[in-house]
């Protein structure tokens, strides 16, 4: 319970340092992101979601969690191919979005399959 606590706050915490970042850099004279930048980070913080997620999972599905998180990883790197042509973040923001949720889908799945608890 506390290991669950402390690695969301811990989630929290590095989506307020990349925010802060970001905001640092643009008020630098650094500029906006790129969108490849923003790409890379929205990327990152799909996959830590995921991680996050897979902490719930007994050590025995962690081949299973691996085969989702190399998926979403995949699936991430065709959102950008989309993002290179249409130059629209918006877009691939939904995209992964839909990767993310499709990515907890199946870890939830798993988890119900192991007989896990719930996690919250």
């Amino acid at each position: 319970m506390v290991r669950k606590a402390l690695l969301s706050v811990a989630v929290i915490l590095v989506a307020i340092w990349a925010t802060g970042k970001a905001q640092e850099t643009e008020q630098s004279g650094g500029g906006a992101l790129t969108l490849e930048e923003q790409a890379v980070q929205y990327k990152a913080t799909v996959l830590l979601v995921l991680a996050n997620r897979a902490t719930s999972l007994p050590a025995e599905s962690e081949p299973a969690v691996a085969v989702v998180v190399e998926e979403a990883t995949q699936q991430l790197d065709a959102c950008a191919a989309g993002l290179k042509v249409h130059q629209q973040l918006w877009q691939y923001k939904v995209c992964g979005s839909a990767v993310l949720q499709q990515g907890l889908n199946a870890l939830s799945a798993l988890q119900a399959a192991n007989g896990a608890s719930a996690s919250v």
